[in-house]
């Protein structure tokens, strides 16, 4: 399909802001009762339509994942009932659905921020390895995450302790047409990270040195840490197989660890949740996703009037490969 142009768009830093946001799949950084509210309920809306477009294609592929695709687009967040001004609706849990990874990151930013933000001498260690074909991309993190264990079993005989959290996130890249998976830490001591750093060549000599990165960690990087796993688009397109590829190697395997720290919540989020909007109108009712909002199909009324602006419309339309 042909590319969105955004020169066709009156405001250029609008349209690469709205790609990047959407890109990055991360809410408002804390859990916040303001977010409570009837806007909040549109925000979910618009993450609603956008995942069940992507996600349909998804489906399309017919590949091991097409039941739990299939799960995200008729099951995730479809009928939302309202007792009062409380809103109880089933949840997938999927790492595509952007749904899910709104309440998903919130939780771990909530449950983890402290503690990060309380470790001494914080530094924000990336740790690469040499891009990979799809066909071995499995293959390859799970070697990654046990090359990670050894290195943590080494260091600890010579009584060397890694504390913090590590972030397993993989990228696509379309020209090459192959995979970026890396790690992501926050860990305390410049030392550790140093040393973290050397014995990962040690056993990926073969990695590009530019490619590893230490640098001392902030709020922002605390931040950082809980983005996407996987970027939804690149570079203004979302490629579908790409993306089938890296959730079919991620299958069953986790995404964050923590190291030397209490786990705080898992990153699972509840398949129901509820959720109180204190300007909701009180009543009883069933509300049914419809193409882009939840309908009372009893009234005919909409629960956020929610309408796909100009800008998604044509991602969805045009941008999908």
């Amino acid at each position: 399909m042909t590319k969105i142009q955004p020169e066709t768009y009156k405001n250029q830093k609008k349209f690469e802001g709205s790609l990047d946001k959407l890109a990055q799949l991360t809410p408002p950084p804390f859990l916040d009762p303001s977010e409570n509210t009837v806007q909040s309920l549109r925000k979910r809306a618009k993450a609603k339509f956008f995942t069940n477009a992507y996600t349909k294609q998804l489906a399309m592929l017919k590949t091991g994942l097409q039941k739990s695709y299939n799960n995200t687009i008729y099951g995730c967040s479809n009928l939302l009932v309202q007792t009062d001004n409380k809103l109880t609706g089933h949840y997938c849990n999927n790492r595509w659905c952007i749904v899910c990874n709104r309440i998903r990151t919130a939780q771990l930013i909530n449950g983890y921020k402290t503690v990060l933000e309380n470790l001494p001498e914080k530094y924000f260690v990336t740790l690469t390895v040499p891009n990979v074909k799809g066909e071995i991309l499995r293959l390859t993190i799970k070697e990654m995450t046990q090359n990670f264990q050894n290195i943590r079993k080494y260091l600890q005989k010579k009584k060397i302790y890694i504390k913090g959290l590590r972030k397993l996130e993989c990228t696509y890249n379309a020209i090459r047409d192959d995979f970026h998976p890396h790690f992501h830490f926050i860990v305390s001591g410049k030392d550790n990270a140093e040393i973290l750093l050397q014995e990962w060549l040690k056993r990926y000599p073969t990695a590009n040195e530019a490619g590893q990165n230490i640098r001392q960690a902030n709020e922002g990087s605390i931040l950082e840490l809980f983005k996407y796993f996987s970027k939804i688009i690149t570079n203004k397109v979302i490629y579908i197989k790409a993306l089938d590829d890296i959730f079919t190697a991620m299958q069953g395997l986790r995404v964050y660890q923590p190291l030397g720290i209490k786990k705080a919540i898992s990153e699972d989020i509840e398949e129901i949740q509820a959720q109180t909007i204190e300007d909701l109108k009180a009543a009883e009712a069933y509300w049914t996703w419809i193409e882009n909002d939840w309908i009372d199909k009893s009234t005919g009324e909409c629960l956020t009037n929610y309408k796909p602006d100009e800008f998604i419309n044509e991602l969805v339309s045009k941008n999908i490969k």
